[in-house]
């Protein structure tokens, strides 16, 4: 996954390591292998008298997942004979500008990569992205995948990387030193533990405020259950006086409860989770829990390995809330990373981007080879691909859980527009802080609606 958060590394994406030509061929076969395999696709065939596109996709260095990503090129050129594109991985921090400039100048790649949500909606807003429409091809992804780059009816992008959802993770031997059964389902259930936790001299959480939005992902969920959907949905309509609604301010008032009761480590406002000190804490067996996305497993392989092999590293969902209206079963996070079409290209570009979306990343081939390259892809059907892979028993999880979802909620640092989510990460960092209150953090976020 590239980070759909400014802050976080690519270090920190949901991929392990696959390292020496064996694993780089094997990752080559299975794409080979599947070369021009697309059931139907219609695309298969001569080219389009040399056309050649462009790529660009974001990167901050090798990993896996490009390995795949330029043999399924390959691939795609020889089932498409005439037909060129040229990939050019770019760095994560520079990205969103080097994008922005070359829309603005109209010299825009045929396929960029795109995160979804407001920034995606931004450039169709503009008339900069080609949509694919609606075709029954796009049924092969899971329709939870789809929701962030889904506009009017539309889709504008297609799913190049496996999905990125929130849970907590938790140590299991700290639970069970501590005296605890299991992770808590339920809210109140949760501060009971913190203070068991507490007494028992333990960090109940860990938390790298220092970055930001790993706070925003308590406002998240605690707003999903607390409100369901439709408080998301209000605020993404940027409906007047969505963010002070009692949903949202009981959010923030939950969180500053935690604050209070001293859930987080001393010093949790500083912490960067780029530096692996978070997931130190837990591992560590200093802190027994940390909400994060799904990319910390492999993190915390690569840090702690015996920790995740011995199955130390537990696994839960967001708990519910007594009364709220959100389903326990929703998720929030990131649904997937996407390419999308620019419309500045030809219509011959055009013709062979579309039939490079389709014919392979809509592709059960295609999953395969990134679950190969440690990817959660969220094609239909893919939960037979993780036997027999390293982390499959928290794979499995995770696919069936994106699967049942009533409900993903896109990260709001991505769906809302880049000035909205700066403003939120500002003030939400003084919630935390208890600098801010709640009806203030509102009354802010409502004035920034429409905030571009």
């Amino acid at each position: 996954m590239s980070p759909a958060r400014g802050s976080k590394p690519k270090s920190a994406s949901r991929r392990w390591p696959l390292t020496g030509t064996g694993a780089v061929a094997a990752v080559a076969s299975l794409l080979l292998a599947a070369c021009g395999s697309a059931a139907g696709s219609g695309h298969s065939g001569p080219g389009t008298n040399g056309t050649s596109v462009t790529a660009w996709i974001v990167t901050t260095g090798p990993s896996p997942i490009n390995t795949v990503i330029n043999q399924t090129v390959s691939a795609f050129e020889k089932s498409h004979p005439g037909d060129h594109i040229t990939v050019s991985y770019v760095e994560n921090q520079s990205y969103k500008q080097k994008l922005q400039l070359a829309m603005g100048a109209g010299n825009p790649p045929t396929i960029f990569w795109t995160w979804g949500g407001g920034p995606l909606k931004q450039y169709i807003d503009a008339g900069d992205v080609q949509s694919v429409g609606h075709p029954s091809w796009t049924a092969s992804f899971l329709p939870s995948s789809l929701g962030a780059v889904t506009f009017g009816g539309n889709v504008y992008g297609i799913p190049i990387e496996g999905t990125q959802p929130v849970y907590f993770f938790y140590n299991k031997t700290v639970f069970a030193k501590a005296g605890l059964s299991g992770f808590p389902a339920t809210w109140s259930a949760l501060l009971a533990d913190v203070r068991t936790l507490k007494a028992k001299g333990y960090i109940p959480i860990s938390l790298a405020e220092g970055d930001q939005w790993p706070g925003l992902m308590y406002l998240e969920y605690l707003t999903d259950r607390i409100g369901g959907p439709s408080a998301f949905d209000a605020i993404e309509a940027g409906q007047a006086g969505a963010w002070s609604s009692p949903a949202v301010i009981q959010a923030l008032t939950d969180i500053q409860q935690l604050v209070r009761a001293g859930a987080f480590q001393s010093g949790y406002d500083s912490l960067h989770y780029s530096g692996g000190g978070s997931d130190a804490l837990l591992y560590s067996g200093r802190a027994a829990i940390q909400l994060m996305g799904d990319w910390d497993i492999s993190q915390v392989l690569g840090l702690n390995k015996s920790f995740v092999t011995a199955g130390h590293l537990g696994l839960a969902a967001f708990p519910a809330v007594a009364g709220g209206k959100g389903n326990p079963s929703d998720l929030a996070g990131n649904t997937a990373s996407y390419v999308a079409i620019a419309s500045h290209a030809t219509s011959a570009q055009k013709k062979v981007a579309e039939a490079f979306l389709q014919d392979e990343l809509a592709t059960s081939s295609y999953a395969k080879a990134s679950v190969g390259a440690g990817e959660v892809p969220v094609i239909s059907g893919a939960a037979p691909l993780f036997a027999g892979q390293q982390l499959a028993s928290y794979d499995s999880t995770i696919y069936s859980s994106v699967q049942q979802a009533p409900s993903f909620q896109y990260s709001w640092d991505q769906s809302l527009s880049p000035a909205e989510a700066t403003t939120m990460l500002t003030n939400l960092a003084q919630v935390f802080e208890l600098s801010q209150s709640p009806q203030k953090f509102a009354a802010t976020m409502d004035s920034q609606q429409g905030a571009s």
